[in-house]
């Protein structure tokens, strides 16, 4: 058995199921031979969406992605998505090809210090010397990127490995641990669990936040009963959307602002108070604010290493183990009476009546406020269509479903996107993330497809992110995944130019670079035209009435998938108005 076997075989019996990568030297054969046993290889263009597509794979099935590349280069690209899935908390491996053994330290070809680079952003890395230890290290490396706070793991194999010969087979289903692995939830101490039902209990103004390490554990069922159970306000980060359909009465997203200053105990389920929160600080938060912190990161759940606030309880635990917990004990629910007691804790709890009260005074303020954002009518051809007035008409043209996976990307495009585009299911709003990482989009999305054949998948960018990956396009169309794919064209990043006819632009190369704005990209350039030269479908929109045609027939499936619409939107003036 020759080491492209060994390795194929082994990722055929693991817990892996989506290999993503770029073929070269001497990884190609893998690629071949994964085919052969049956498992799907899909190639990019770039090794740095393909890692993002490995990344996102970990968050939306509960199971590593596999990213392969070549050594050197292809390892550095990869390590876009390393960094990744490291800030988000999501199980990925890389494995790449290095130099052969013999020929370390001289100069042989791509030859870097790739095994370095990847420690600096991996929980473990492997370095393999024996071609028929790869089952076993390829089990510890799923084991490792799995368990406690998930994160990606490396494994390099030399060439001259994958290129020689076992002189007995080794036994790749047992030490590749046939089907999925099993992976123990971190169990919260209970203790700790009642302290903080009692904190809880006693607070005026209490909040949930939930993040999206609750929706990585799967916790969007104890947490529903926990809500409506306590009828605490939740409020979900950006990637927590979901846990809880947004449209939900107890869900405060739309008074975001008021409920986090305002709370006086606040418990943060699988999120970060990082700078997504402003670090847990006032203004944000009040001053006298207590925090309960419920992760399965140590250094989150700290009074002692987190970075930013200490936290009044912290719990080093499982979300969807420690929510359920403490519904049990907000209602007296125990293993000996599963049936609720007549005074239970639910009945002492201190909350303000004028909490509710305030906070849905806020919403209705701010959801009116929205609500005319997004009404505002296109009172011509001629004139430019904004951020709201387009994402209303994707509402209202019925774009999204119920179960749509809507991947969001770029500044303006990503921040409005979050408050117009409603979330009724976990895990299915897909954006930047904790590293705020533009360029992931189409990775993301083609992940998503793959993932999720029978799911609807909506892509919508700014045009500035949409270059990072524009060639991506390529891999959806070559892969039948019928993706919508939507670029919010403004010209720039933030804010471009409505022409560039000016000589001072065009007169010379010195000259434009003198005086183009550094946010300005090409005016209306056609990007639906790029998703055409590779035989997908592509349109230029500029009314509401065209964008609600165009919507009609994808809803009607009288368009074929993929498809890219381009839709030109007002390139200047102030950043506008967020409302939340």
């Amino acid at each position: 058995m020759d080491g492209v076997e060994i390795i194929a075989k082994s990722i055929k019996n693991s817990a892996i199921e989506k290999v993503f990568g770029i073929v070269g030297v001497p990884i190609t054969p893998i690629a071949y031979e994964l085919q052969a046993q049956g498992v799907g290889f899909f190639g990019f263009r770039n090794e740095q969406s393909c890692s993002y597509a490995a990344s996102i794979v970990g968050y939306l099935t509960g199971l590593p992605g596999l990213c392969m590349t070549v050594s050197g280069p292809g390892v550095v690209h990869a390590l876009a998505g390393v960094l990744n899935a490291q800030s988000n908390g999501w199980p990925m491996i890389l494995l790449s090809s290095s130099i052969d053994q013999s020929l370390v330290g001289k100069g042989g070809f791509q030859e870097c210090k790739q095994f370095e680079s990847a420690e600096l952003y991996c929980k473990k890395c492997y370095y393999l010397t024996e071609i028929d230890h790869f089952p076993e290290i390829l089990k510890d490396a799923i084991e490792t990127s799995l368990s406690n706070r998930p994160g990606p793991v490396y494994i390099q194999i030399p060439a001259d490995l994958i290129k020689s010969k076992c002189k007995e087979s080794p036994n790749i289903r047992e030490a590749a641990g046939y089907g999925t692995i099993a992976i123990k939830s971190v169990v919260p101490d209970m203790k700790l669990i009642k302290d903080a039902v009692q904190l809880l209990s006693e607070a005026k103004r209490p909040l949930v936040i939930g993040g999206k390490g609750a929706a990585y554990c799967r916790s969007e069922n104890e947490l529903l009963e926990f809500i409506e159970a306590t009828k605490i306000p939740f409020l979900p980060s950006p990637m927590g959307k979901g846990l809880l359909r947004d449209d939900h009465p107890l869900v405060v997203g739309a008074a975001r602002s008021y409920a986090l200053k305002n709370a006086d105990v606040v418990l943060v389920l699988g999120a970060r108070l990082n700078w997504m929160f402003n670090f847990g600080k006032a203004p944000t938060f009040s001053t006298d604010v207590k925090f309960i912190i419920v992760d399965v990161d140590e250094n989150q759940a700290s009074k002692t290493k987190n970075p930013n606030v200490v936290p009044e309880i912290a719990i080093v635990g499982d979300a969807r183990l420690s929510i359920a917990e403490m519904r049990k004990l907000f209602i007296g629910e125990t293993d000996e009476q599963p049936q609720p007691p007549q005074d239970s804790l639910i009945k002492s709890m201190k909350m303000e009546e004028s909490w509710w009260s305030n906070l849905n005074q806020d919403i209705q303020v701010k959801t009116k406020s929205l609500a005319t954002l997004m009404s505002e009518p296109q009172n011509n051809d001629q004139e430019y269509l904004t951020y709201h007035k387009v994402f209303n008409a994707l509402r209202v043209g019925g774009l999204f479903q119920e179960d749509t996976i809507f991947v969001n990307e770029g500044a303006n495009t990503m921040d409005i996107g979050r408050l117009c585009i409603p979330q009724t299911l976990p895990r299915s709003r897909l954006d930047a993330g904790t590293l705020a990482t533009m360029g992931v989009g189409v990775g993301y999305s083609v992940a998503a497809q793959i993932c999720f054949p029978d799911r609807s998948v909506v892509c919508i960018q700014g045009d500035s992110a949409f270059g990072f990956s524009a060639m991506e396009m390529e891999v959806a169309v070559r892969y039948k995944l019928p993706i919508v794919f939507i670029v919010l064209n403004n010209n720039g990043v933030y804010e471009g130019l409505e022409s560039m006819s000016d000589p001072k632009y065009t007169s010379s190369t010195e000259s434009a670079s003198l005086h183009i704005p550094p946010t300005s990209l090409s005016v209306d350039t056609k990007y639906e035209l790029i998703m055409q030269s590779f035989g997908g479908t592509g349109y230029s929109i500029s009314t509401i009435s065209n964008l609600l045609d165009i919507c009609k027939q994808i809803k009607s499936k009288q368009i074929s998938l993929p498809t890219l619409l381009n839709i030109k939107i007002k390139p200047t003036g102030t950043k506008p108005k967020i409302v939340h």
